[in-house]
């Protein structure tokens, strides 16, 4: 063959070090999403008998349920997208809230600063939810309407993970509580 002619080699293992260690980040991440799921799956199954969410310890693995006076049965209508419409009962947005969330873990290293942290969820009312997150080192609460919504909820892990990595957060705070419009 001639001079001048470049050939590739490719190859099916991982560039730059060996795969994920048994303990890893990844593997954690990994459990705390299937916990998540497996939350967001009895809030959706509880939530028209009353039985209500109120905290989430992602670093536990634990939950606490309580049950509300008066169910709210009504069903929940489902957009294109997959999340509740708006006119759904709080707990199927906070079921929708709770299976999207894991995904705040993808912007660990987005932006200039980084991503936040996923530590939980509480859950004092059917009004809203408190996202608790951790940034360098600081806890932060992102507060998410659930009942009385105009819209459903969408991407929250995203939105959540993009704006501590551009540094919004500050902006947004109010005594390290955001409202980030989710």
């Amino acid at each position: 063959m001639g001079k001048g002619i470049f050939r590739y080699v490719s190859s099916y293992e991982p560039l730059g070090g060996p795969e994920a260690a048994p303990g890893s980040q990844d593997e954690q991440d990994v459990a705390v999403s299937e916990f998540f799921q497996q939350v967001s799956d009895r809030v959706l199954t509880g939530g028209p008998l009353g039985r209500e969410l109120t905290r989430l310890d992602a670093v536990d693995r634990s939950c606490t349920f309580r049950q509300a006076p008066e169910p709210d049965a009504r069903a929940v209508v489902d957009t294109a997208g997959g999340a509740p419409a708006a006119s759904s009962p709080a707990w199927a947005h906070l079921a929708w809230l709770l299976r999207e969330l894991p995904f705040v873990h993808a912007f660990r290293e987005y932006g200039h600063e980084g991503g936040p942290t996923l530590l939980g969820v509480e859950v004092p009312s059917r009004q809203w939810a408190d996202v608790l997150t951790e940034h360098h080192g600081e806890r932060w609460r992102v507060r998410v309407a659930l009942a009385g919504r105009t819209e459903p909820i969408e991407f929250p892990g995203m939105v959540i993970g993009e704006v501590f990595g551009e540094g919004r957060h500050r902006e947004l705070a109010e005594s390290h509580l955001l409202d980030p419009g989710i």
